[in-house]
């Protein structure tokens, strides 16, 4: 009797932590992509940006080497 609660309470125990688990892996995932995407829109905004300085002002991004 008491070894088949002790299975029981490890069963329900293992379960319960491969559950939690995979909760907060799906949890990180969709951090990450928002984060990704946040990061994607961002750098579209800067290229823009960088590109209407470079044709309006003739701006070049730093560290750009000049072309000879």
């Amino acid at each position: 009797m008491t070894t088949t609660i002790i299975a029981l309470t490890l069963i329900v125990g293992v379960l319960t932590f491969a559950a939690g688990a995979f909760l907060a892996s799906e949890i990180a995932t969709r951090i990450l992509r928002r984060r990704e995407r946040e990061i994607s829109e961002e750098r579209k905004r800067l290229n823009a940006a960088w590109k209407y300085l470079r044709e309006v002002y003739g701006v070049r991004k730093p560290g750009a080497k000049t072309r000879r």
